[in-house]
């Protein structure tokens, strides 16, 4: 086949094959316009508080969320032991994002033992830019000592927020064991590439 028959043979080609696309998107687009789609009508007024009460059973509990607060916040201690900072830097920003979760569903939460509802928005903001920082900044500078002692302030830190909550038996401590064996701390792992 020569090099102009190709060329004729693959503009045809392209032709037929825009022309079949250019007829079909009209019939799917008629056939959603007809209820066919997979698109759902927007809930009426009257099914909106049904659809509320739907999406607020999939959103997660407190604890669920503070579950994954402890094991991002577990493994930071344990990529912080061995200096693999950027690791390290990955697990702060998930605990902090996982407790700024936690706070725009619940910014507000009930001490059931006092019958109080307690701030704990505020409380996060003092939290934030004291004790979490001083995380952050040990993690940049590479510092194990300060990060170190500012882990366990910021554990301290966790404890007050519980205790300020009516949860005073939730008592953080220092991790003893590697919570996801999987994740390689060292940061020098060689493996997989």
């Amino acid at each position: 086949m020569t090099r102009t028959m190709r060329s004729v043979l693959l503009v045809v080609c392209g032709m037929a094959i825009g022309v079949v696309i250019g007829l079909a998107i009209p019939a799917l687009s008629a056939q959603q316009r007809e209820g066919g789609g997979r698109r759902q009508a927007l809930p009426t007024m009257e099914q909106l508080p049904a659809e509320v009460a739907q999406l607020k059973l999939l959103v997660p509990s407190n604890s669920h969320i503070m579950m994954d607060v402890q094991w991002h916040w577990t493994n930071l201690w344990f990529a912080g032991r061995k200096k693999n900072w950027p690791l390290a830097t990955y697990y702060f920003n998930e605990t902090r994002g996982h407790i700024q979760w936690l706070i725009r569903k619940s910014p507000m939460i009930r001490n059931n033992a006092e019958q109080k509802d307690v701030d704990i928005s505020g409380i996060f903001d003092g939290v934030d830019t004291s004790s979490l920082a001083a995380v952050k900044t040990a993690i940049d500078a590479k510092d194990s000592v300060q990060f170190a002692s500012s882990y366990k302030t910021m554990l301290e830190s966790c404890y007050a927020c519980h205790k300020a909550v009516g949860r005073p038996y939730i008592r953080p401590m220092i991790p003893t064991a590697q919570v996801q064996s999987i994740a390689n701390m060292d940061p020098a792992a060689t493996w997989p590439q």
